[in-house]
């Protein structure tokens, strides 16, 4: 069979912030890179969209599927651009050439939502890890068999929606084929790094998190952690290093450092980077990573605020934010601290104590503002939904849980719009410190300076000043 899957373009409905969202965000489909790679492992043809990288309105896309005159389409969401795929898959069942391909749904958020996400657009949907199942559906769907007991899977039945279950984990990731990236346009992944830009390749070396922050959902890949051998995975970064000169890889783990295992006995000559918990390295672990390629690394800080770190439920010492980021400083390793305002038990108060914390600190180079976005399967959405700690859900339109300009709980007396201002406060805040400028600069660019630039000139406009100077952080 022949085998389209989608991806569609989604920062072009963030306006001013797209900026920020196509930097941070223009990574290769992995997901649809594997799904394809079991596919042609099974001798079906497959072919991958990416309309974020290509730039390609959702008409765009309709015309490249048609060209390929699919048997069966594939599209992937999470929840923020859920309904971009929704539009997409309704323009799909409008083309004439394409009307009779059906179209399956994969990705977290049906994967979450289940049912209560299969719209009538999509003929099937896959919940969990689709590496397993998906082969199997389409030896069913191929041969016109039944597909009823093929686990993780919707699909209908006399016009009702029918589900078998979420799939079983992949137990042996090593087993997976290598991502099919040949289907991929690799010369458009491009990153920005303090040593260039550099092309760039994701790669996941572990599967599933055995943390339970509320903002986060475990559904998808589970709690139990599953890791790739150190020789699969030196295998498969030569093999993009070899096939398509990648020079710079995002590690894509949850916990990056939650094994010690390294490849630096391996002379790869790449840079890498990914995320960890700053309770989870020490010098030599940061000096063996370094030596193996490691340029940048990102910590997970949230907020100071030890009432809302015991709610969240990520208890990391802050003194290991202090320590962590002085150790990558001492090896000149790019660190990202991760912060976010709008969780139970904020105030102005706890957003200073944060800033403060912040704006004292020279070892932390570089830090983001995010604003708490309570996703479907999270804890944190059913706070939200049921009212606990003095959250409310304000707003249940999906396309507007984004973490940057955009608020979708009332957090005790802290409206959305607030939140929002709040936001932008911070972010002018943070970057007022001149030992952040060049980190942002390089990271962001000139035109990336000048919309934080914007942001504090809104801020003073508006009058919102609360966070600007020492005093107001109450630091003498």
């Amino acid at each position: 069979m022949k085998i389209s899957l989608l991806y569609p373009r989604w920062t072009g409905e963030y306006g001013i912030a797209a900026h920020f969202a196509r930097k941070a965000s223009i990574w290769p489909p992995l997901n649809l890179a594997y799904i394809s790679a079991v596919a042609e492992k099974q001798g079906h043809e497959a072919m991958i969209i990416d309309g974020e990288a290509e730039r390609m309105s959702l008409e765009k896309m309709v015309s490249k599927t048609e060209e390929f005159n699919p048997d069966l389409i594939g599209i992937t969401a999470t929840t923020p651009f859920f309904h971009i795929v929704v539009d997409l898959a309704k323009k799909i069942k409008q083309s004439q050439k394409l009307k009779y391909a059906p179209i399956v749904l994969g990705g977290s958020h049906i994967t979450v939502l289940g049912k209560d996400g299969f719209k009538d657009c999509f003929d099937y949907g896959f919940l969990g890890e689709a590496e397993n199942s998906f082969p199997l559906f389409l030896d069913r769907f191929q041969g016109g068999g039944d597909i009823s007991d093929v686990r993780g899977m919707l699909y209908r039945n006399n016009g009702e929606v029918r589900s078998t279950g979420y799939a079983e984990s992949v137990s042996d990731v090593d087993s997976l084929p290598f991502p099919a990236r040949h289907l991929l346009k690799m010369d458009k992944y491009k990153m920005g790094t303090l040593e260039g830009i550099k092309k760039f390749a994701t790669v996941m070396t572990t599967r599933g998190c055995p943390f339970k922050c509320i903002f986060c959902s475990t559904k998808v890949f589970g709690s139990n952690v599953r890791r790739h051998s150190p020789e699969r995975v030196v295998e498969e970064i030569k093999y993009c290093a070899d096939n398509y000169g990648t020079e710079h890889f995002m590690f894509l783990d949850d916990t990056l450092t939650l094994s010690r295992k390294l490849i630096d006995r391996e002379r790869l000559g790449i840079t890498f980077e990914g995320s960890t918990r700053a309770d989870l390295v020490d010098e030599e672990l940061i000096a063996r990573m370094r030596n193996s390629g490691l340029i940048r690394i990102s910590f997970g800080l949230e907020s100071v605020d030890e009432n809302i770190r015991i709610t969240m439920k990520k208890q990391v010492p802050l003194e290991s934010y202090e320590t962590a980021n002085k150790l990558t400083n001492k090896y000149g390793i790019e660190t990202l601290n991760s912060c976010m305002i709008g969780l139970p038990g904020e105030s102005v108060e706890t957003i200073r104590a944060t800033l403060r914390f912040l704006r004292k600190s020279r070892e932390i180079k570089q830090a983001n503002i995010s604003i708490a976005v309570p996703y479907p399967g999270t804890e944190l959405y059913e706070m939200a939904k049921n009212g606990e700690h003095g959250l409310k859900l304000e707003i249940d339109d999906f396309s507007k849980f984004r973490r940057y300009n955009s608020a979708v709980m009332q957090v005790g007396d802290l409206s959305p719009e607030a939140l929002i201002d709040l936001q932008k406060e911070a972010i002018a805040s943070i970057y007022l410190a001149p030992w952040r400028w060049k980190p942002m600069i390089s990271k962001s660019g000139l035109f990336g300076a000048a919309l934080n630039f914007k942001r504090l000139i809104e801020s003073l406009i508006k009058g919102n000043t609360r966070f600007l100077t020492n005093k107001q952080l109450g630091i003498n």
